[in-house]
């Protein structure tokens, strides 16, 4: 059902307002002449038929404005031509002049009221009516027609804000609706890219110290303990975030109580690779530089993703890991003596694209290099304040 045909809920049906305005406009009418007729007994129910028709051409004001208005102006030229009682001018069609102001005929409805005062002052004139009433007669109607016409412009405006206001709103919920939407896209891929993290480092530690493990059976007891302990130590850490993982998307993630990821995290992953067999040199130069909780964790998770890399791929035996801070920005650089390869040719997983994905949250970048002695992967990740 369309707007026309009904107001808003908290307003009265259009249909309602149409009846009442067909129903008033023949009530007025009819008014007026019975004031005129007074006690007379020479009373006709022609002019009362005409007061009648005047409201019922009301009815269809709102599918034919111009129409009833037409209607309405000729009904009252051939009410005086019949010489009925007098009832006004304006006042029989004032609603018809309402309506098609109302549903945007305005000059239409300006230029039919010119014409009523000017057919009627003309006829009057020659019927030789004083020039003080007819003028008090013209201003009159004029008036009302003008006022009636206001109102319409009025009712119009008051009509237009409100639906300029609903589409605001409309537009409002939608972008807020594409906003949540957003901000859930981005915390899915938050959260994939965390648990791709550390499950996949872990899997990789673990991988390689059950082989050492079952390389050193029967042969090194000694050595084949400590890569199981590297084992569990490894499942138990990567347990740990896979639980606070799973408490974020529990709970409220501003209520969860879970520490955050910080520089010193990348020294534990450097001994975990240490463990693994693999020789890290590890270099964290940043002084007293303030470290924002955001930038930390993106450092933790990008060097732990380019060392779980080395030990899935590289072959390689020692990685040297700088972090260090320069001109308001922290600069990461992971480079191995792995296999290397054709960077035209290197093909890139999730955990290189999470770490672009990362980087590019904080306004930072990702570069990685692939050369025949190596891979390298060289971040930057501006400091600014955390919001």
């Amino acid at each position: 059902m369309s707007a026309e045909t009904v107001a808003h809920a908290d307003e009265v049906p259009a249909w309602v307002l149409t009846v009442l305005v067909a129903v008033g406009q023949t009530v007025v009418v009819a008014l007026i002449l019975a004031v005129g007729s007074g006690a007379s007994a020479d009373q006709s129910y022609g002019p009362y038929l005409f007061a009648a028709c005047f409201g019922a051409l009301l009815l269809f004001r709102r599918e034919l404005p111009v129409g009833v208005l037409a209607l309405s102006i000729l009904g009252v030229f051939i009410y005086y031509a019949i010489d009925y009682p007098p009832i006004g001018m304006a006042l029989p069609v004032v609603g018809a002049f309402y309506s098609a102001a109302e549903r945007g005929r305005v000059l239409t409805a300006a230029l039919a009221g010119a014409v009523l005062l000017t057919v009627s002052l003309f006829f009057r004139t020659s019927d030789g009516e004083s020039s003080a009433v007819l003028a008090y007669d013209v201003i009159t109607n004029a008036a009302l027609i003008g006022c009636a016409i206001a109102l319409a412009l009025a009712v119009s405006s008051r009509r237009s804000l409100r639906d300029q206001h609903e589409r605001m709103a409309r537009l409002e919920r939608r972008h807020q609706q594409e906003r949540t939407a957003r901000q859930l896209e981005a915390e899915r891929l938050r959260i994939a890219r965390d648990v791709h993290d550390s499950i996949g480092h872990a899997l990789s530690l673990v991988s390689v110290q059950a082989r050492v493990a079952q390389q050193a059976l029967g042969k090194d007891d000694d050595a084949a303990v400590h890569a199981l302990d590297n084992v569990v130590s490894a499942t138990g850490s990567s347990l740990g975030d896979l639980r606070r993982t799973i408490a974020m998307l529990r709970t409220d993630p501003d209520t969860t109580d879970h520490a955050p990821l910080t520089l010193s995290g990348i020294s534990t992953t450097a001994q975990a690779a240490r463990d693994a067999g693999l020789a890290v040199d590890l270099l964290i130069d940043v002084g007293a530089a303030a470290i924002t909780a955001s930038t930390a964790s993106t450092a933790f998770r990008i060097v732990q993703e380019a060392i779980t890399n080395v030990l899935r791929h590289a072959q390689a035996t020692a990685v040297n890991v700088i972090v260090r801070v320069k001109d308001d920005a922290l600069y990461l650089r992971v480079l191995d003596d792995g296999v290397g390869a054709d960077t035209r040719t290197l093909v890139e997983g999730r955990g290189l694209a999470g770490m672009r994905e990362r980087a590019a949250l904080l306004g930072g970048d990702v570069r990685i290099e692939a050369g025949p002695s190596g891979f390298t992967v060289n971040a930057m990740l501006p400091m600014g304040d955390d919001k």
